[in-house]
């Protein structure tokens, strides 16, 4: 028994809950780790400025808030079945959790970990924040529109029409708000500062990630019949090139201090990595069905879920590719260590009862 429990603790498994599990057998790369979520995951977010990530188990009623460090669990907040989209304002600390099936959006301060409010929003999906001006902007098929939330109040400031709109991002720098329509094949240019449209452009083959670098203004919109990423220039909203990524591209995420875009590739079961200064492809990462994603730009790491089997995958390209073989080692060393302690205690602990015998007997 006593040997039982050291190797159950020195292998690491034991969480805050049982929800949460480390499965990094599944990763291809020593930057690449795997965790596994048995209520499941949804989509993640990351707030920089605390150093927390967010999944939502959209299996169950809750939000996973993760250490952006060790990637341990520190805590759960419930919000009500079924969470999916989620965003974060870092610097209010508020996040807003999208309930589409219960037509509800969730605010939370992230400070509590406790919801504020729910406000009534018809089949809220994705999320955008912008930070600077405190709006949220939510999209609905099922209303066909783009609900702006006013962060200040939590009121609805308006409403953006979009046929089926899926994706939505906001350039925090320029307010200018970029949605794209599936059944439309168009992204929707939309002036934050009025909600009216700037510009529409066409001709996409079935749009749905959208993404911005502030920094060059150029926005990216991923292709998933076509297998591409295009390219646009923000100042001019002109099409200027087209990037072969894998099969079925989902979501698209920009990391804003390395001009690094990553690409999701659900049926290729990997994510593209894409200089932002050439628009080349120049690394691939093998990810276990990969879905919806976040970047956090500070620590250089990109988080990636897939509702279907609750995992969350972690790429960390701030490391290098490493030998685990002497981890392995060191390992297998504290293993010999732990059972040699066992042993010695499991003597000691069978001559005191044949000590006790021995008396019994005199």
């Amino acid at each position: 028994m006593i040997l039982l429990i050291l190797i159950g603790v020195f292998s690491g498994y034991v969480f805050l809950e049982s929800n949460y599990s480390n499965t990094n057998a599944e990763a291809s790369s020593s930057q690449v780790k795997s965790y596994k979520f048995k209520t499941g995951t949804g989509t993640v977010v990351v707030n920089p400025n605390a150093n927390l990530v967010y999944v939502t188990n959209t299996h169950g009623d809750t939000v996973s808030v993760l250490d952006g460090s060790t990637n341990n669990l520190v805590t759960t907040i419930k919000v009500g079945n079924t969470p999916f989209g989620i965003g974060v304002n870092p610097e209010t600390n508020m996040l807003y959790v999208a309930r589409e099936h219960n037509d509800i959006l969730v605010v939370v301060d992230g400070t509590t970990n406790t919801v504020t409010e729910n406000i009534e929003i018809k089949g809220p999906y994705d999320i955008a924040v912008n930070h600077k001006t405190n709006m949220i902007y939510v999209t609905s098929k099922v209303a066909n529109s783009v609900f702006v939330v006013d962060g200040s109040d939590n009121s609805i400031a308006g409403t953006i029409s979009v046929k089926v709109p899926c994706g939505v991002a906001v350039n925090t720098d320029t307010n200018t708000v970029y949605i794209t329509s599936e059944a439309t094949n168009k992204l929707h240019i939309i002036d934050g500062s009025t909600n009216n449209p700037i510009s529409i452009i066409e001709d996409f083959d079935k749009p749905r990630g959208v993404a911005v670098n502030e920094a060059t203004n150029t926005v990216y919109v991923v292709n998933q019949d076509s297998k591409t990423v295009s390219v646009i220039d923000g100042n001019q909203n002109d099409l200027i090139d087209t990037i072969t990524v894998g099969d079925f591209p989902r979501r698209v995420v920009v990391n804003q201090q390395t001009n690094t875009i990553y690409v999701s590739n659900q049926e290729s079961g990997t994510i593209s990595v894409i200089d932002g200064s050439t628009n080349n492809v120049i690394d691939t990462f093998e990810v276990p069905e990969p879905y919806e994603m976040t970047v956090d730009s500070t620590n250089n790491k990109v988080y990636v879920t897939y509702f279907g089997t609750g995992t969350l995958s972690v790429i960390d390209e701030s490391l290098d590719e490493i030998d685990t073989s002497g981890q392995l080692i060191e390992v297998m060393i504290g293993l010999v260590i732990l059972i040699a302690a066992a042993s010695v205690v499991l003597v000691v602990l069978f001559r005191k009862k044949q000590v006790r015998l021995s008396k019994t007997q005199n």
